[in-house]
């Protein structure tokens, strides 16, 4: 592997979606590490426990950091990932946080989420919590806080989350 072309002490940690193992990450991993130096394909059982949960495992990960360097700390999120980013930022934001990228994230829900809860919705807590209600998890988290640099990224082709829907 070739050294990274950045002399940054930052940090940038990579957090995939719903249904997703993280090495769906690995080439956005291998890419930005070319140019960008350290990077994080932190990784979590996106299934199986609501969205807190993970939450807060990321927000440990990221006050480790925090205490552990004086390096900035970025986020590249794809769809739930960046809600469980939200989450996190919530329970925890660094002292020195950098930026945020969401891609595609369901922040007013996901339609799809909605439609699949009479089927999954029992056994995928995830999918109770991303439903487009408007008295959904996702659609009654805070914003976060306006000291945050957040970027999103909406794909009008994306069929489970429509641009509307990313906005936070």
């Amino acid at each position: 592997m070739s050294e990274p072309i950045s002399t940054t002490n930052d940090v940038l940690v990579l957090v995939h979606g719903l249904a997703a193992p993280k090495w769906v990450m690995t080439p956005l991993d291998w890419s930005l590490r070319r140019s960008f130096g350290r990077v994080i394909n932190w990784g979590y059982s996106s299934l199986w426990s609501p969205i807190e949960r993970h939450g807060k495992k990321l927000a440990q990960l990221l006050a480790d950091l925090d205490r552990n360097g004086n390096q900035r700390i970025h986020l590249v999120t794809h769809s739930m990932g960046g809600i469980v980013a939200r989450v996190a930022l919530t329970e925890f934001q660094p002292g020195n946080m950098g930026r945020c990228v969401f891609a595609c994230p369901p922040s007013r829900g996901s339609w799809l989420a909605s439609r699949l809860l009479p089927l999954i919705g029992s056994w995928v807590p995830p999918a109770r919590q991303l439903a487009d209600r408007a008295d959904s998890f996702v659609c009654s988290l805070p914003l976060p806080a306006e000291s945050l640099e957040i970027g999103i990224i909406a794909a009008s082709r994306d069929l489970q989350v429509p641009v509307a829907a990313t906005r936070l």
